[in-house]
């Protein structure tokens, strides 16, 4: 079989039985271009694939990307082969031929300081309230400041925050239904009033333009807003007032998670808030608060003044 109808035929599967989210299928197909425009030219079916092609290709984007993209990029190639091995397309993976020993090592999870957060929480309502209560402007700021706060007080993805429904927000039970990774669904609390306060004067404001199964977050042609849109929301208010971090939408899921963690909530229960289905993920955050006990030790230890 040739190789691209290989690929057509696993993303096929990926859709129908396995059922994957947009997002990983857009990863699927992405990975998979890059490995097809890598085997050379004379390479055009599946079966011509072996394990020496896999080590190249491992060794090429080995000297291109982090660790940890290089084993999402080995984990697409492997599901691929492996589901051409159990559809008998082929007799055998290339990778039972290999073993790969990829470099686990962690980077700690940037996080955004807790004045820079505070800066940017009350700059967000100081320019809002530049406009008038009926315009557009105002409109548009209620809803930044509503993706800011979600953000922020429910750690989700930004992918996550952008499939948020009208039917999943619900401010009068103050809970979020929030559909993470392999369509999973876990519901996270609204727990601060601010958040709560704010989301629902933007329901109130955008409340013409929902129907029960549209995007709750919209953007100025209330459309879905992308997570494109939420970048550059937050760039936006990050360059208003003088945020020196490069802050990510990411980075508030970090930031929120080692911030509960110091405060001594339970590893199990930020599990749960990030939606993790394994606790080693949200183990890192305790390397991050590690890394700040290190640092407030180190300058108001007693043992530096005794000598």
């Amino acid at each position: 079989m040739k190789l691209d109808k290989s690929i057509h035929t696993f993303l096929t599967h990926c859709v129908i039985e396995r059922n994957l989210s947009e997002l990983t299928l857009k990863a699927y197909k992405k990975d998979l271009a890059q490995f097809t425009n890598f085997i050379p030219d004379n390479i055009y079916t599946i079966h011509e694939i072996n394990k020496f092609t896999l080590r190249e290709y491992i060794k090429y984007i080995s000297g291109k990307y982090k660790p940890k993209s290089i084993k999402r990029k080995v984990a697409t190639l492997k599901s691929f082969f492996n589901f051409m091995e159990r559809d008998d397309i082929i007799e055998t993976s290339p990778f039972r031929k290999i073993h790969l020993k990829i470099d686990r090592s962690k980077t700690l999870p940037k996080t955004i300081s807790k004045s820079s957060i505070k800066t940017l929480l009350k700059y967000t309502y100081i320019e809002r309230s530049k406009y008038n209560h009926n315009s557009r402007g105002y409109r548009e700021a209620t809803r930044d400041i509503a993706i800011i706060e979600t953000l922020f007080m429910t750690g989700v993805r930004v992918s996550e925050l952008c499939q948020i429904t009208v039917s999943a927000m619900d401010l009068i039970n103050e809970q979020i239904k929030i559909t993470g990774k392999g369509k999973k669904e876990r519901v996270v609390p609204i727990c601060a009033n601010s958040a709560l306060l704010i989301l629902k004067e933007y329901e109130e404001l955008y409340r013409d333009n929902f129907v029960p199964d549209s995007s709750f977050f919209l953007n100025r042609d209330n459309r879905p807003i992308s997570d494109q849109s939420v970048r550059r929301i937050i760039r936006k208010y990050c360059a208003i007032c003088g945020i020196p971090e490069h802050v990510t939408p990411h980075m508030f899921r970090h930031t929120i998670a080692t911030m509960l963690l110091e405060n001594g909530v339970d590893i199990r229960n930020i599990q749960t808030l990030l939606g993790h289905s394994s606790l080693s993920v949200t183990e890192i955050y305790t390397h991050v608060s590690l890394s700040s006990q290190r640092e407030i030790l180190s300058m108001r230890h007693p043992r530096k003044d005794i000598n």
